[in-house]
């Protein structure tokens, strides 16, 4: 088999893109390399560790933001038979785990990929199927650039071994094509590169059948990788727009972080006396002696008496005054880091008051509307995937021999209306004619379960009334805050009281356990 054509450009195209992952990876997991304006500065630094010092991550607020409201809730098909399927799909590829790992990826790098592949018996039937999490760093699907939503081909490389015998492995997928006789059959074309000394005599991909398996192998069970994007045609990271930001706040933290033993150890210094005669040489560098012009105090042959460590006291003989150093102002530091994390929270359209929550408490309404462009995405994003998720399933499904089965990945309402304000909204939209399923779903509630909520209701009036129920809870509720802040009662007593009224409700029927 002559090495395809295909290889070396996908091979390069996912080479390519691994640096950009690796940065996203970077400054979401907060391991990004601080920028200096110097190389002195840098070496400054590094000689108190400070280099070293773990970075306040903001950058991670805005994928968390997007994730902490992406749940899927439920995935079916209305088949018994293929619902269990799928639970049993869900316990074996442990997807209660894998699944929200994807999502992480996909929200942090911008991509990730899901693989659907048959487990076979020993007679080449289908026993199980695998669906398995990959990093765009290892897997990358390359659209036809003719015709941008159908898929060329998708390649996926690893290593394997280490030192002389590392090797590069790298695989070709193809989509299905008709074969002669009208069936659908894709194939996979597997290649390897040897890097190590025992390379010698192989140049470039050569086949790869090491395995006992041959080098191109025909199959019907389709295109196996999903892929989840968070744009096309390719994904960019949730966090995308707080690189700067964060570049800066990581060298405002180092540089503090530097000034606080001189805040707490000053340093001193004494100045001379110009009227006093003085024996011996005054100057840091001997002018006699032309060789130290480029020396520097912090070379080891260079002894200085004039140290810049916290606390030191510059000594010069025949001083007439003390003094000390002033170090700089904290603000100098932190006034920035404030104003950067606002420009953070702004580039990201992610609500500040997740970045900080010790501000002025919000009214339900006001924070509606600063969550307004986070709910937004959230809503996009859950678009983008569900599709993705409900095809990698019903491929699943396919190959487990379900034939025409539709599956329906359900997500958790990304806000949900709690307060007071949003439930008199409610009542005010039921009484102005707005039918009552439309105004609860409104609040964030699943569909299915404002059914079944009002499957237990008599009439309007009924619902009404559980409307102006949760409305006074809530007013109660905030009374109680209030009360909390103005110290005119603890938080113990304003549980206990909340936990008496919320039970007397309960035990007269007014509000069902568990709502």
């Amino acid at each position: 088999m002559a090495t395809s054509p295909d290889l070396a450009a996908a091979y390069e195209d996912l080479t390519e893109a691994r640096p950009a992952y690796a940065k996203a990876q970077a400054y979401y997991d907060g391991d990004v390399d601080e920028i200096y304006a110097s190389d002195a500065v840098a070496r400054i630094l590094a000689k108190s560790n400070l280099d070293e010092i773990d970075e306040l991550n903001f950058a991670r607020i805005p994928v968390r933001a997007v994730l902490n409201r992406l749940h899927v809730t439920s995935v079916s098909t209305g088949d018994d038979v293929a619902d269990e399927a799928i639970a049993d799909l869900v316990t074996l590829n442990q997807l209660d785990q894998e699944l929200p790992g994807l999502l992480e990826k996909a929200c942090s790098l911008g991509d990730a990929y899901m693989m659907v592949w048959p487990n076979l018996d020993a007679g080449g039937q289908i026993v199980s199927v695998g669906m398995t999490v990959h990093s765009p760093t290892t897997v990358r699907v390359i659209y036809d650039e003719e015709h941008p939503l159908q898929v060329r081909l998708a390649v996926k490389s690893w290593c394997v071994g280490a030192g002389e015998h590392e090797t590069v492995r790298a695989d070709l997928y193809y989509p299905p094509r008709t074969g002669p006789g009208g069936e659908s059959v894709s194939r996979v074309e597997r290649y390897v590169w040897a890097k190590g000394k025992r390379a010698q005599g192989r140049k470039g991909w050569q086949p790869y059948s090491g395995d006992g398996q041959p080098a191109v192998i025909t199959h019907p069970y389709g295109f196996p990788f999903h892929h989840f994007r968070t744009a096309r045609p390719y994904g960019r990271p949730e966090h995308y727009g707080a690189y700067g930001a964060q570049a800066l706040i990581n060298k405002l933290v180092v540089s503090h972080a530097a000034v606080i033993d001189y805040e707490s150890l000053p340093q001193k210094y004494g100045l001379i006396d110009p009227a006093v005669d003085q024996p011996g040489q005054q100057a840091d560098f001997d002018p006699d002696y032309p060789e130290d012009t480029n020396a520097t105090p912090e070379e080891a042959d260079n002894l200085s008496q004039l140290s810049s460590d916290p606390g030191e006291f510059w000594q010069l003989q025949g001083y007439r005054s003390v003094g000390q150093f002033e170090a700089a102002n904290p603000s100098v530091f932190m006034d920035p880091l404030d104003r950067y994390v606002k420009a953070m929270s702004q580039v990201t359209e992610t609500p500040f008051h997740l970045f900080d929550s010790t501000g002025d408490q919000m009214s339900g309404a006001s924070r509606r509307e600063a969550n307004a462009p986070l709910i937004a995405r959230v809503d996009h994003l859950q678009h983008a995937f569900g599709p993705v998720a409900e095809d990698a399933f019903e491929h699943a499904l396919a190959l487990l021999g379900f034939d025409d089965v539709t599956v329906q990945v359900r997500w958790q309402p990304p806000q949900q209306i709690d307060d007071a304000e949003g439930w008199a909204t409610v009542d005010a939209k039921v009484a102005a004619g707005v039918p009552r399923r439309q105004a609860l779903i409104e609040t964030g509630r699943d569909p299915e379960q404002v059914d079944g909520w009002l499957a237990k209701l008599d009439d309007d009036a009924e619902l009404a009334r559980r409307v102006e129920l949760l409305t006074g809870l809530g007013n109660a509720i905030q009374a109680l805050g209030t009360g909390v802040q103005l110290g005119a009662i603890t938080d113990t007593q304003a549980g206990q009281l909340l936990d008496a009224v919320l039970g007397a409700t309960v035990s007269l029927n007014e509000l069902e356990p568990g709502t």
